[in-house]
């Protein structure tokens, strides 16, 4: 099972770096180009649903601020018609666990001269409201590693697995050794 990468997912990743727009368009063209087998299906299918789609949670994830702001009122009118909106169903804070490795993914192919990030785990399982590693969690870790291919190290190059390191074990991801000849 694969975890693609969503419009919301790429406007987000966009988002983290503040680009100007000629420089996002260019990354736009180049994600589409080198990194469409990473897209969800809908997105992959075509270069004009995948921009427009980046652009409208582009533009999204600059007003949020406004549309938080704004969310008691829009509650309170959606109740007034008989609807109910929770602010879980409504705002969405990104903060599950793929985006983590998406972002991962990005920025090495896109960003990085050094061709690493480092992250302590127990910071990458704090980051995301984890303080334990369960089965069910260590599984899914793998697979977002193995869907982006993403090989996780102790420093000085040594590869591991993260089940059976210490929770405190600096943890290097780098593209897997296919996808770095790619």
């Amino acid at each position: 099972m694969g975890l693609p990468y969503a419009a919301l997912d790429v406007a987000a990743l966009l988002s983290f770096r503040d680009l100007g727009i000629r420089a996002e368009s260019a990354l736009l063209e180049k994600i589409w180009a080198e990194e469409q087998s990473f897209l969800a299906p809908d997105l992959a299918k075509s270069r004009r649903t995948f921009l427009l789609d980046v652009a409208y949670w582009s533009l999204y994830l600059r007003e949020k601020p406004c549309i938080d702001r704004e969310f008691p009122v829009i509650q309170r009118d959606a109740a007034d018609c008989g609807a109910h909106l929770s602010e879980e169903s409504f705002l969405s804070d990104f903060s599950n666990l793929d985006l983590y490795f998406k972002e991962v993914r990005f920025r090495l192919r896109f960003f990085s001269d050094c061709g690493y990030v480092r992250i302590k785990l127990r910071t990458l399982l704090k980051q995301y409201g984890y303080r334990r590693r369960s089965a069910k969690l260590l599984e899914h870790l793998e697979q977002c590693m193995a869907f982006y291919q993403l090989q996780p190290y102790l420093r000085g190059g040594i590869p591991c697995k993260l089940s059976e390191i210490s929770i405190d074990e600096m943890v290097v991801f780098r593209l897997s050794e296919e996808e770095q000849l790619s």
